[in-house]
């Protein structure tokens, strides 16, 4: 313990004589969060449709309010093939040019355009079918340009037209089915986007912080005097992951907070649960960051290969954005080699579904295996560079 306490004091030291690169570890992940933060969102703010109403009645009114009326749709209508009864666009010299022209070709047109993101064609014999109990159909044409988009706007549409078809005034349906959304009832991107940047953020300021430890002592040559002290391999690694931990586990709480007030997502689960199972994914990045740290030649390299081999991973193969299930066999197969992809789960679970040990508890013990083999192949491939050098 007297060896492993001097250790850790020099750490401490190299990281006090080092305030510049303090602060860029402190202020980097916030700056990152709060960009990523607000330009990665699935969150539709305006969806242009434009209805066309060819029936004109009780019912197809009916349903367009029910359009008009969701905050996230701006509605404009052609009521006849050929004629606008609200102006879409400023210049109404647009419309009158389209006088001449069907009203579903207008459509498509726009469309094309990108002015409107879909269109709906209610028929002439609409309410006649909903009154006679016959199957009604609407044509709903949507920009499928950026999948993500259509289908939101598809989901959204979804739960208007289940509202209408259940309780249309007159029409008495055989059962009426009640719809609850758990965990996320506005169905928002935030709550599911910022624990998926909390998770790559922690992991790459965790990698950084150690990767550039004993590249920093290469460049400076004090690595000689490690090799020929009277300290273990396995106390030289654990003495310099030890004050970065606690270094990291500062930076991740400043994250947390970050997250909490600045995009008000809830922690609906434990903190002594979130505490712990932070503390064991940060004990995985500061250990592969030892690892890159024993390996690479320079500090400059070891940043390279802990940014490429942390946040690029943990944002695209963890199911951060992607889901799993929609990789390649070959790319799935590697995600379960990511961090990320295990404390991923843990973290949304806790914090969106107030999850428990037993929930997560395959996880957790993942993420522990993987941090004792990355602290084992560090010391052992520190001890043969030890070898080789005396």
């Amino acid at each position: 313990m007297i060896r492993l306490k001097a250790i850790i004091k020099k750490e401490f030291i190299h990281i006090r004589r080092d305030p510049r690169s303090l602060v860029i570890i402190f202020v980097l992940p916030l700056v990152m969060i709060f960009i990523f933060g607000h330009v990665l969102s699935f969150d539709l703010k305006k969806i242009e449709t434009l209805i066309i109403d060819l029936d004109r009645s009780l019912f197809s009114r009916e349903l367009a309010s029910r359009f008009a009326s969701a905050p996230l749709y701006s509605i404009y209508f052609l009521d006849r093939p050929s004629i606008s009864r609200k102006q879409i666009f400023k210049d109404e010299s647009i419309i009158r040019e389209k006088t001449g022209e069907r009203g579903a070709e207008v459509a498509e047109k726009w469309l094309r355009q990108g002015k409107i993101k879909q269109y709906l064609v209610i028929p002439p014999d609409f309410s006649r079918k909903l009154s006679s109990n016959q199957p009604a159909q609407v044509a709903v044409v949507i920009d499928g340009s950026d999948a993500n988009v259509a289908n939101r706007i598809y989901q959204y549409n979804e739960r208007i037209f289940r509202h209408f078809f259940f309780r249309a005034s007159r029409l008495r349906p055989a059962f009426e089915p009640e719809i609850k959304m758990f965990f996320n009832p506005e169905i928002a991107s935030t709550p599911f986007i910022i624990p998926g940047l909390v998770a790559a953020l922690m992991l790459m300021i965790s990698a950084m912080l150690t990767s550039l430890s004993l590249t920093r002592e290469k460049e400076t040559g004090s690595i000689d005097l490690l090799f020929i002290s009277p300290l273990r391999s396995q106390e030289i690694i654990i003495g310099k992951t030890i004050p970065y931990l606690i270094v990291a586990l500062l930076v991740s709480l400043g994250i947390i907070l970050f997250a909490r007030f600045l995009f008000h997502v809830q922690i609906r689960g434990s903190l002594l649960l979130l505490f712990l199972s932070s503390l064991i994914y940060l004990i995985v990045g500061l250990s592969l960051g030892i690892l890159i740290s024993v390996v690479a030649s320079s500090q400059k390299v070891a940043m390279l290969i802990a940014l490429l081999g942390t946040i690029l991973p943990s944002i695209f193969l963890s199911g951060f954005i992607f889901p799993l299930e929609s990789l390649s066999p070959i790319l799935r197969a590697f995600s379960y080699f990511i961090p990320a992809t295990y404390f991923l789960r843990i973290l949304r679970g806790i914090v969106l579904k107030g999850a428990s040990l037993p929930h997560f508890l395959f996880e957790a013990l993942i993420l522990v295996l993987m941090s004792f083999f990355l602290l084992g192949a560090a010391s052992r491939k520190f001890q043969s560079l030890r070898r080789a050098k005396t």
